[in-house]
Formats: structure tokens, C-alpha cells, sequence
């Protein structure tokens, strides 16, 4: 076995947690698994691990190999999911990101629809509204709402998502329904906080052009399912992505007002790393969730 090999295995360890589960799933035994990792050690002169009965814990130079050597562990998988992942038989493993709205209203289910119709190909979906580092990370797909500055990145447009202004009817014939971007001013509004970062001002057109209206509220929160429920509360005036509240304006427990002054729209993308090209299983997921949106585009615009 090389030192790459003992590296390899070493993530292995870190994501597992245990020499025993490791040893598990690789058929072998724990002492085999632990001389490899002791002759890591002993190769890089460092120790890479705390051990006790109770669990594993990183050392700082056991933390930095990992961050480098998890990306090693990513390439060679791509590299044998390339071989594997072209043909009739869809196999290999792919690593998605996406944010929590995203997830619940379509992502989740039609990726499970896309493991069903392809039975050889597993799924790691991570749920976060947390803007993951692909590469760092080892992931192979995002699917992101943003605008994208990193160069190291490709992204695929899917769909634009239209943002509407709204609240409740209750909320509106109490306090009044503004007709100016400025009235918005004299309202309560749900502001949603990303990244820490307040958005208290929202992008809305005034004589054909965009202008940032300043907002103001009680209610910070960094999810919009939180500011939406805020909203059918009767507590103030919300920002919020079509997708999210379709059915409330359906049902007119949310009322849209300020339309013609709102034109935000985002576009949702799936986005990959440069140096990773998508394989076939890649390029017909991206594909599965295009056709999966545009089957409900009504509720994006």
C-alpha cells in the first residue's frame, strides 16, 4: 500500500468516526486499519488522531490533511465515476447541496425520483442555506439562487424565480395597502437577514428604473419560511419568492401588492465545479431537475 493509499484511508476513518466501521466496510480488520494509520503517522511524523474508547478526534495537522486529502479521495472517485458513469448503466456516487426552500418544495422528491430510475446511483444531499465551498468540500452539484461571482465554478440556469411584496388581508385592511414603494416606509416589514447581513432594502422599479427602497421591521430572520409565517401572522409586509407562497396567493390568505413597481428575479441555477466536467449521470440529474421545475413554472413566475 502507498502513502496515498494509508491517506485515503485515513478520510475514511475521520468520516466515519471508527476504525471498526472502516474495517466493516473495507474487510479488514481494525488492527490492519490501525497499523496503517500509525504508519501514516510515523511516514508524516505527526500524530493525525486523538484516540480514546469513547471516539476519534483530530489533531491540527490531522484537520489540515483531511481538508487536503478529502479532495484527493473526491478526484479519484470522480475519476471512477467517469469510467463508470457513461454507458447504459448509470452508476457512482453524487454530492448535492442545496438551500432548505429549494429542498422542501421539489428538489428532495425528484431527486429520489431520479435514484428510482436509477438504481446503481447513490445521493448525499446536504440541506443548508449555508454557501458551501464546492471544491473545499468535495461536493460535485449546487443548486444555488444567486448571482455568481467565482470563477472557479459553472453554472447552469434552470429557471428564473420571480420575488413578490405581500401580506395578509387582515394586516393590510388594518394598517392600510401601500401604493408607492415610499409608503413601505410608514409599514412594518419582515426583513430577511443572509449571511448575518440585513436586507433592509429591497430592489423595486420606479419610473423604469431600479431603485433600493429602504425597509424597515421588528422581525429579522435568516430563513423565509420563518419570514413567511411572520407574514400570515398579520405582522408585517414580506419580500418573498413566488415558489415559496404560490398557494397562499391561491388561496388568498397572502395578498400581492406593489406588482407593478416588483420586478426581483433570481435566477435558480445548478452549479458544478470547472475542474470537475459532469459526467453522464451528472448531466441527466441537472437535466431530471429542469424538466422537474418547468412542470410547475407556474409557481416561479
Amino acid at each position: 500500500m502507498t502513502k496515498a493509499d494509508d491517506m485515503i484511508l485515513f478520510v475514511q476513518v475521520v468520516e466515519e468516526g471508527s476504525f471498526s466501521r472502516v474495517a466493516e466496510k473495507l474487510s479488514l480488520t481494525n488492527s490492519v486499519v490501525s497499523k496503517r494509520i500509525a504508519r501514516l503517522e510515523e511516514n508524516l511524523n505527526t500524530q493525525l488522531l486523538y484516540r480514546t474508547t469513547r471516539k476519534l478526534s483530530l489533531t491540527d495537522a490531522g484537520r489540515a490533511l483531511y481538508n487536503k486529502a478529502k479532495i484527493a479521495k473526491s478526484a479519484f472517485q470522480e475519476a471512477e465515476n467517469a469510467v463508470t458513469g457513461y454507458g447504459e448503466d448509470m452508476k457512482g456516487n453524487i454530492r448535492i447541496t442545496m438551500p432548505v426552500v429549494s429542498a422542501n418544495f421539489i428538489f428532495s422528491e425528484s431527486i429520489a425520483e431520479f435514484c428510482k430510475q436509477h438504481p446503481e446511483v447513490s445521493v448525499e444531499l446536504q440541506i443548508t442555506n449555508r454557501l458551501v465551498d464546492l471544491i473545499e468540500e468535495g461536493f460535485d452539484l449546487a443548486l444555488r439562487t444567486a448571482v455568481l461571482e467565482d470563477s472557479s465554478l459553472i453554472a447552469r440556469r434552470l429557471i428564473d424565480s420571480q420575488w413578490i411584496i405581500c401580506a395578509t388581508p387582515a394586516y393590510l385592511k388594518q394598517y392600510g395597502t401601500p401604493q408607492t414603494p415610499e409608503q413601505l416606509q410608514n409599514h412594518e416589514c419582515l426583513v430577511y437577514k443572509f449571511d448575518n447581513t440585513a436586507n433592509s432594502t429591497w430592489p423595486l422599479y420606479i419610473d423604469g428604473k431600479e431603485q433600493l427602497i429602504s425597509v424597515h421591521g421588528r422581525f429579522h430572520s435568516n430563513h423565509l419560511s420563518a419570514i413567511k409565517q411572520a407574514a400570515l401572522s398579520d405582522l408585517g409586509i414580506a419580500f418573498l419568492p413566488q415558489v415559496l407562497i404560490y398557494e397562499e396567493i391561491q388561496k388568498n390568505t397572502l395578498t400581492q401588492i406593489l406588482q407593478c413597481f416588483t420586478s426581483k428575479k433570481l435566477g435558480l441555477y445548478a452549479v458544478y465545479p470547472k475542474a470537475r466536467q459532469p459526467d453522464q449521470k451528472l448531466k441527466l440529474l441537472v437535466a431530471h431537475l429542469r424538466d422537474s421545475l418547468h412542470q410547475k413554472q407556474a409557481y416561479y413566475y
